[in-house]
This record gives C-alpha cells, structure tokens and sequence, in this order.
C-alpha cells in the first residue's frame, strides 16, 4: 500500500474521530448535572440504591415494578458503595460503554479478517453514531450499553475461538451473562447459534444446551432469592401495537447510508461466508428491532442491535469495497472516500447544536447550573410535603428523600390494557395518601436540548 493510500484512509479515520468527539460532548457535560436523562434514569438509580438494602422486586400490587434482570443493578450498586452516588456511577459507566463498544466492534471485524483501519473505521464511526442519534443513553443511568458491550465481547471472543475450531460454549455463557444485565439483546446469540447450526448442526448442540442451561439456573437462582415477585415483575404486561412499527419505521433514516454501504458489498459477495455471516446478523438485528417496536415504551434501545450489526458489516465493506463491480469501474480509495463523505453527511445533517454551544457560548453553560439548582429547590419542596409522593421527574423524589412510589410505566400499561381506569388509579393514590407533584420541566436535560432551526428563540432566552 503506497503511502499516499494510507494518509487517505488514516485522514477518513480522524474525520469521523472528530465528528464522534463533537457529538460526545453534550452527553458528557450533561452527565455532571442533577437533570434527569431519559424515563428509565430515575427508576434504574432507585432499583440500584434498593439493590443491597430493600426488596429488589416488588410485590404484585405495588405501583412500582422492576422489569429488569437483576446484575446491573448490583454490579452499579457496588461500584458506587465506595465511589458514590449510582446515578453518576451509571451515567459514567454509559459513557466507557459507548467507547468500549467501539473498541469491541473494531476488535470484531479483526476477528473477522478486516485491517486495522478498516476495524478502527467501523469502531469510531458506531460512536459518532451512538453519541449523535442515540443521546439519550449515551451517559444516562441506564444498564443498555454496558450490556451491548459484554454481548458484543463475546461475539469476539467466538469468532476468535471459532477460527481455531475451538468450543463455542465459554462465549454462549457470557452472552447469557449479558443477557442478565439486559435480556432484550438478542441478535448475537441468535446469529452465533444459528450460523453454528447452518455449518454443522451437531456442533450446535452443545452451545445451545449450554446457553438454555446456564439461562434456567440463572432463573433459577432469581426465583430462589426473590420468589413469585421475580416471576410477576419480569412477566409485567405490555401493550402492543403493529403501527408503532410503521409510525417508527423512518428512524432507519439514521443506519440507512451505512446499511446500504454494507449492502452492495455484501451482495457483491453473496454465497461467501463472511457476507453470509453478517447478512444474518445484520437480518436478525433489524426483525429484532421491528419486532420491539410494536411493544410500548421501546424506542432507541430496540435498534442497537442493528446500529451494532451495520457497523460491524460496514467495517467489512469499507475494507473489501474492491470485490463489488463498483471497483472495477472506479478506483479503491476514491470509493472508500465516498463512503466516508457519505456517512459524514449523514452524522452532520442534523439540527442539534448543543455540543457548539457547550464549546462556544458560556451563557448556555451557565443555564445547567441555573437548572440544577431549580432541581435542588423542586426537591426541597417536595421534601416538605408530608407522606409519599411521585413526581413527574423521579430523580428529585430520590433528591427529596422520598421512597419510589410510583412507576409511570406500569401504571400507563394497566390502562392501556383495560386493567385500570384512570379513574381507578386516582383512587389508588388516594387511598395510600401518595400525593403527586409536578416538577418544573428544568428537572429535566431535555429542557437544555437546543435546535438551529430555533436559534433566535434560544439566543433570546439566554440573553
């Protein structure tokens, strides 16, 4: 490779390194703040801090519910017992997650015979996507990255293992141990055991026995330490709905450049068995996706799967763009230069311009501070008022001192199923003298989002 070719390649490496750097800037400086990140930040920090002390699950006629297996809890739990409060030890864990995904993507397509800077393309670039479209949980209080990252290690470590003829059963047992932190990851160890069930089905058996195996006796002991609240928390009722897929379906729109990049080489290839392998990756991540789709309350999270699964094959196919017919019409790096301008395009095409005014506008670093202490006195507030109350933000019931009362998603899937009339639930509130307060939306870091197409409302604010 000439010199010149591998400036170009390392130029469309610290390109997309800078735009990921850019977009992690907001989750990063919101992360140091009191505002509440997205509805699960509140209810996972309370189930962390109830994880050594109180009922991790509670009984069935609470107004509360723990959905969630129990490791994240616990892992976050004494992380923060020496360190501090759990609500900045998840948001931090988020943050290292987002990163370690990038390095564990990268290290996948090693494993799967891409260069170095093929594998660090891919690697950055699901970074930059993450931190651009998926905001949300890049820093917030939440157990989904971090066990996408220990999903993603295990992928690696099969493929490593695979390549050398070796078991699949050690890797099958991590991926159930990330399925115990988060159990609606499934795409990679749908797609290792089905690729290992294509190839030799007898050799499946094994992985597959030892994989339902350690799931049962993880179960097992959840039952045995929790009892028939672990069984009727996780089995909570959910409503769902076929048009959400529809109405949810052009939040594609963000992986769609990167999905057809990996596309046209996949199809170039097709009948081999490296694009064999990440088209039933990547098929089984999107049916994945569009399947938690129709269930209410998922949104972002249900597409990680498929962002992780696109990068994955986009690594690949930036790294062997010269077996599509493109390359026998157009040299090598001048296509891997087009792809690259076209997934910058795609991460820089948005109206979000919070991480520039992190950079360049002290007025709207100041705003955070001016929130967080509206949070501070919404708390006193609350703490004042007698008895147990919900608030429409948890977190400054948890800065209150006030014990969780209320779940918003369990209470809102009852009467969307016909279980609970509205009605019915304003009588439940009163009969156990839960009083509800509704806290000032500056209790919240959407409240700081800001919007281009919106800059003179937004510089009139801050003046």
């Amino acid at each position: 490779m000439t010199q010149r070719r591998r400036s170009r390649e390392r130029s469309h490496l610290v390109i997309l390194a800078v735009i990921a750097a850019y977009f992690l800037i907001w989750p990063a400086w919101r992360a140091f703040f009191p505002l509440e990140i997205g509805p699960t930040e509140g209810w996972n920090t309370y189930h962390q801090d109830a994880a050594f002390t109180a009922a991790l699950y509670p009984p069935r006629d609470a107004l509360i519910v723990n959905n969630y297996p129990p490791l994240s809890f616990y892992t976050v739990a004494a992380i923060a017992w020496p360190m501090g409060d759990p609500l900045y030890v998840g948001r931090a864990l988020s943050i290292l997650a987002t990163l370690a995904i990038g390095a564990a993507v990268a290290a996948t397509v090693r494993q799967l015979g891409g260069r170095r800077i093929s594998a660090a393309i891919a690697g950055v670039w699901v970074v930059a996507i993450f931190a651009r479209s998926f905001n949300h949980y890049v820093g917030r209080n939440d157990p989904q990255l971090i066990a996408h990252f220990i999903m993603l290690v295990a992928l690696a470590w099969f493929l490593n293992r695979d390549a050398k003829g070796k078991s699949a059963v050690a890797p099958i047992l991590l991926m159930v141990v990330a399925g115990f932190f988060k159990h609606n990851i499934i795409a990679i160890p749908a797609t290792v055991l089905i690729w290992i069930a294509m190839r030799d089905g007898r050799r499946a058996i094994g992985p597959i026995a030892a994989g339902a195996g350690a799931a049962v006796l993880g179960l097992g002991v959840c039952i045995a330490l929790y009892g028939e609240p672990f069984i009727t928390n996780m089995l909570t009722p959910r409503a769902y709905r076929l048009d959400r897929i529809v109405s949810f379906a052009g939040r594609l729109q963000w992986v769609a450049p990167a999905l057809v990049l990996w596309a046209v080489w996949a199809w170039s290839e097709r009948g081999k068995p490296l694009a064999g392998f990440t088209a039933l990756y990547v098929g089984i991540a999107l049916i994945a996706c569009l399947a938690q789709w129709a269930g209410e309350s998922v949104l972002d999270n249900a597409q990680f799967d498929l962002v992780i699964a696109v990068a994955i094959g986009l690594g690949i196919a930036y790294d062997r763009v010269g077996a599509t017919p493109l390359a026998t019409r157009y040299d090598v790096e001048n296509l891997r230069t087009v792809m690259i301008a076209v997934l910058v395009v795609r991460l820089v095409a948005t109206g979000r311009i919070e991480p520039a005014l992190i950079l360049f506008d002290g007025e709207y670093r100041a705003l955070f501070s001016q929130h967080a202490t509206i949070v501070r006195q919404e708390a006193a507030r609350v703490a004042a008022i007698p008895g147990s109350v919900t608030c429409s933000y948890p977190l400054v019931c948890r800065m209150a001192g006030k014990a969780f009362v209320v779940d918003n998603f369990k209470t809102e899937q009852l009467v969307a199923m016909g279980r609970l009339t509205q009605r019915d639930f304003e009588e439940l509130l009163r009969q156990r003298g839960i009083t509800t307060a509704n806290i000032d939306r500056s209790a919240s870091a959407e409240s700081l989002q800001r919007d281009i197409f919106h800059l003179g409302r937004t510089n009139s604010s801050l003046r």
